[in-house]
């Protein structure tokens, strides 16, 4: 039995300790390494990145004056004499300073007047200079330490504070002493010291090393002793004398910024305080707990997921983990452990995959066994096939051959079998290019062709068949063990007897001719009868005018001249729908030719809307073009177009009630298509009637009294006029609620498609 098992469970399943034990392991192992400091690495790597993604500015509170190459350059020779720092002492005091920390060491005398001057600076200041203490290791003896104090001159009117700090097993220096130990007793460090008050928590912090350095206030040593700045800088400030130059040697290495001067990891050490970001670290308490519930609670769910789900999974646990110990440091001076949970996390998943594994390789054993059946199976199915099936490889020497093809070729398989193909099928039904069209591929491929020819059988007789040769080309595999460099090459022979089929065909050929010269016969009498009426038609529209113009007098009664209006309105009607007619039946012959031109389809929609409204039916409706001038021009027929806006304006503003509106517009959409739409706000059409309403001599209302004239031939028109730009017509619409028609012209007939790149559409095709 493996011991890669995988759980036969959902999500939501009942899960034992059988599944929970791998994982309660792999805890086991992580808190021991994080017990035994295993994983402090790792947690300083990601404490020190959540140091960069939360940056912040000094707090301004303190003033580094540095000892830097230029004050180096301008001031002598080093040492310099404790004049200097004396006199520089009574200057920043005269400025206001709140502290003046003297980070030199103290400890042994100089010049004797020079030592007085500073001995006396400091007890001018009655008490605001911080004078620095640190051990350090002897020389003669490492093991031995060194307390090195300032002279009992300087520090009888100063405060004094420990500047001592350690690195970790890194060699980075991250946390700082709240208090040192001093001879059996304890002193404040610097950062306590000018805090001015007493830690409730004796234990180091962890400085927040987001604070930027470069937003500590500096000043040069020679501006300060020299008076170059302005008092406003140092007032009511702590400001720290040190070393700022590399070549003094007072660099420590820190995370982060790299390295940084001793007097600016103080402030950054006392702004840690003021700011209260001394950052401690959380119990390990809830990291345990936390590792724990994981391992015995998301850790069996993995194995019941797929490898791609238990990776989302493990990454989101690590980004939820990595971005709440991000959000606590960012808004709380808390530092939380996380490598534990996350290492626990991310080994079951491993466990789980190697899991997947383990059953994936069963899986392959099993589909190993079903190829063989489906091997034997297909062999079934082609020997019981009613189509002759020939195999040949690349050579042309025929592998395999059903019981029909032996049968329409009149031989067994073992005569056929070995043999090349040219032998029995006609050698220009297979004059295949298969190869080279597939060359350069490195895919299987399979390419098909298929054509009518004859079969000649062993005594001599002729089968009509249908040959179909398939040539499947078979790539090199990608599996670092595929051994071949070139491709092969299978072609399949398939061929049916059409005789009964031809008789058929020939039958059914025979009807359809039949049926297209009644069709077109009908179409003759349509367009004969149309072109019949016309004149009348248009005589008696002429008269009906001249009539009810009453250009040669007056009629007399009035009710001559509602009937000549009748009269007038029944002949435009009829001569409409015998246009509408002669239309169709164009349409339908396929006589309608089109005269493509580059369109301007604002001044088109415009001089039909001109024609809609001018009619002495026409309502008050408002009418809205939105046809930008620089848009791209339309290539098509000028006359069918125009005709297209016509009936599709005409509709609209008959079945939009006065006061309504109709809009035109048009657009390019991310595919190059170009879009024409004509919408309005009137009746509308209901959903079960919209699939036929571009049916000819459909009427939506059929009922006697409609109010709506026509013959449903309009829409009808609109469809086939599009049709024949190559274009489509989708209808939306809804009662109450208007209707939308949407004319896609494809890119090919937009004015410069060439330079139309098509872009994903995300949007639905009848959008605007």
């Amino acid at each position: 039995m493996s011991p890669f098992k995988p759980v036969n469970m959902n999500i939501s399943g009942k899960l034992g300790w059988r599944q929970r034990l791998p994982h309660l392991l792999a805890f086991v192992v992580v808190a021991s390494a994080y017990a035994l400091g295993g994983l402090e690495w790792i947690e300083h790597k990601l404490l020190d990145s959540r140091f960069e993604l939360t940056d912040r500015l000094s707090s301004g509170r303190a003033v580094h004056v540095g000892i830097d190459s230029r004050s180096l350059r301008e001031l002598d020779t080093w040492p310099w004499p404790r004049s200097y720092h004396a006199n520089l002492i009574r200057r920043l005091d005269a400025a206001g300073a709140a502290k003046i920390v003297v980070d030199i060491d103290l400890s042994s005398r100089s010049n004797p007047a020079a030592d007085a001057d500073l001995a006396a600076a400091i007890a001018e200041t009655e008490g605001k200079v911080v004078l620095p203490m640190f051990k350090q290791r002897a020389t003669n003896d490492a093991k031995v330490l060194a307390y090195t104090e300032p002279l009992e001159a300087f520090r009888r009117h100063a405060q004094v504070a420990a500047i001592n700090v350690r690195p970790e097993s890194d060699s980075l220096i991250r946390r700082y002493n709240r208090l040192e130990p001093w001879n059996g007793t304890f002193v404040p460090s610097l950062a306590t010291q000018l805090s001015g008050e007493l830690p409730g928590n004796l234990e180091p912090f962890y400085m927040d090393f987001g604070i930027r350095p470069e937003s500590i206030h500096y000043l040069s040593y020679v501006d300060a002793l020299q008076g170059r700045f302005a008092p406003t800088r140092v007032k009511d400030k702590v400001v720290i004398i040190g070393a700022a130059a590399v070549e003094l040697g007072d660099m420590l290495a820190v995370p982060v910024h790299g390295a940084l001067s001793g007097p600016a990891l103080q402030i950054i050490a006392y702004d840690s305080l003021f700011l209260g970001r001394a950052i401690e670290r959380s119990l390990p308490a809830w990291t345990y707990l936390i590792g724990l519930i994981l391992a015995l609670f998301l850790g069996p769910q993995l194995s019941a997921l797929s490898w791609q789900r238990g990776l989302l999974i493990t990454v989101a646990a690590a980004t939820g983990a990595y971005t709440t110990a991000l959000w606590l440091q960012a808004f709380q001076p808390v530092s939380f452990d996380i490598a534990l949970p996350v290492l626990v996390v991310f080994l079951s998943f491993l466990w789980s995959l190697a899991q997947q594994l383990d059953l994936l390789s069963t899986r392959i054993f099993k589909q190993h066994m079903a190829d063989v059946h489906r091997r034997a199976l297909m062999g079934s199915v082609v020997d019981e096939s009613f189509e002759g099936i020939v195999l040949a490889n690349g050579d042309g020497r025929i592998d395999f051959a059903n019981p029909v093809a032996c049968e329409l070729l009149g031989r067994s398989a073992e005569d056929l079998e070995g043999r090349n193909v040219l032998r029995f099928l006609p050698p220009e039904a297979i004059d295949f290019e298969g190869p080279d069209l597939l060359a350069g591929e490195t895919e299987t491929r399979v390419l098909i062709r298929s054509s009518e020819t004859e079969l000649a059988g062993k005594d001599g007789r002729t089968t009509p068949i249908e040959l179909s040769i398939a040539v499947a080309q078979l790539a090199p595999g990608r599996s670092p063990f595929e051994r071949r460099t070139t491709s092969r090459y299978v072609y399949i022979y398939t061929f049916r007897d059409i005789r009964q089929r031809l008789r058929a065909e020939a039958t059914l050929r025979a009807a359809a001719d039949k049926a297209i010269e009644a069709d077109r016969a009908k179409s003759e009498l349509v367009a004969n009868v149309s072109h019949e009426l016309r004149t009348p038609l248009n005589a008696i529209i002429g008269f009906s005018e001249v009539m009810r113009q009453e250009l040669y007098g007056p009629l007399g009664d009035r009710r001559y001249q509602t009937y000549v209006k009748d009269i007038l309105n029944s002949g435009e009607h009829l001569l409409d729908l015998v246009n509408n007619l002669l239309a169709v039946s164009r349409l339908d012959s396929s006589e309608y030719k089109l005269s493509a031109e580059l369109l301007n389809l604002r001044e088109i929609t415009e001089a039909a809307w001109n024609v809609i409204s001018g009619s002495p039916d026409a309502k008050a409706i408002e009418f809205e073009v939105d046809i930008p001038e620089e848009a791209p021009r339309l290539f098509g027929s000028s006359q069918s177009i125009r005709q297209v806006l016509l009936n599709l304006m005409g509709n609209a503003s008959k079945f939009t009630p006065e006061g309504g509106a109709v809009r035109v517009s048009t657009h390019i959409e991310n595919s190059g298509e170009f879009v024409l739409t004509v919408a309005d706000n009137g009746i509308g059409i209901s959903k079960t009637d919209l699939p036929q309403i571009t049916d000819p001599f459909l009427q939506v209302d059929g009922s006697t009294n409609r109010k709506h004239g026509g013959v449903g031939l309009g829409l009808h028109i609109v469809k086939r006029l599009v049709e024949l730009h190559d274009g489509g017509m989708p209808i939306e619409s809804e009662l109450g609620a208007g209707t939308r028609v949407v004319l896609r012209f494809p890119r090919e007939r937009v004015e410069g498609f060439e330079n139309v790149i098509p872009l994903p559409d995300s949007k639905s095709r009848g959008g605007d």
